[in-house]
């Protein structure tokens, strides 16, 4: 049985960061088991700068009764090097319509690539387009007061599981300073604190009812 086709494009990037992205993003999906939910990827070179900060949209399939194309806008700063994670997650519903419009500019200048970087920003914000597609994260069931908690929580749990699979995610190191940044008050964690980051990371807490309830118990800490 021949296996599924999966198209990678990138629309409004320079040529040279193109062709270093498509196998990248061809390989993660791949990886991931992407076949199962998208025809294929397309990413948008974005204008607005967010470090690792992505934005999402389902498109119609190639064809009828095709499976979905997910569309990524990101910005070249995502590539680099230098970049801290700032990634989250974005999972309400309507996230698929709200996605900025692609920019048919050239971006930055491409010394400053990473391939090292582009295959971690990629697996990681596919796996949480994964999550979102499957329904491992319902927006609908998510409070707004704390979605943003919620994503920081999840980012762990997502990274978690890249790295338990052997695929690039965001270090360890990395992603407790960005939780421990963003749960701290007055600059302390409490042990509670890293007794949840650890559940996270592997993956002990990994449903979104339970996840959920953890972080709704984080910020007053």
């Amino acid at each position: 049985m021949a296996a599924p086709s999966f198209s990678v494009e990138c629309v409004g990037m320079v040529r040279d960061l193109s062709e270093a992205l498509v196998p990248l993003a061809k390989s993660a999906g791949m990886a991931l088991g992407l076949t199962e939910d998208f025809s294929g990827i397309r990413i948008y070179g974005d204008d607005l700068p967010g470090n690792d900060d992505a934005w999402y949209r389902l498109e119609e399939g190639p064809g009828p009764n095709e499976l979905p194309i997910m569309s990524l806008y990101c910005h070249d700063n995502c590539f680099n090097p230098s970049a801290r994670t700032k990634a989250a997650v974005r999972p309400a519903p309507e996230i698929w319509e709200q996605s900025p419009a692609p920019v048919e500019v050239s971006h930055a200048a491409q010394e400053a690539f990473s391939g090292e970087r582009a295959a971690i920003f990629l697996h990681h914000h596919l796996l949480i387009a994964r999550d979102v597609v499957r329904e491992d994260v319902v927006g609908r069931n998510l409070p707004a007061k704390w979605a943003e908690a919620f994503a920081e929580a999840w980012a762990v749990y997502v990274d978690g599981r890249l790295t338990h699979w052997g695929l690039p995610g965001y270090p360890l190191a990395e992603r407790r300073d960005r939780f421990a940044r963003f749960f701290s008050v007055a600059g302390i964690l409490l042990p509670d604190h890293w007794q949840v980051f650890e559940s996270l990371w592997d993956g002990a807490l990994g449903d979104q009812r339970d996840v959920l309830g953890v972080v709704k118990r984080l910020p007053g800490l």
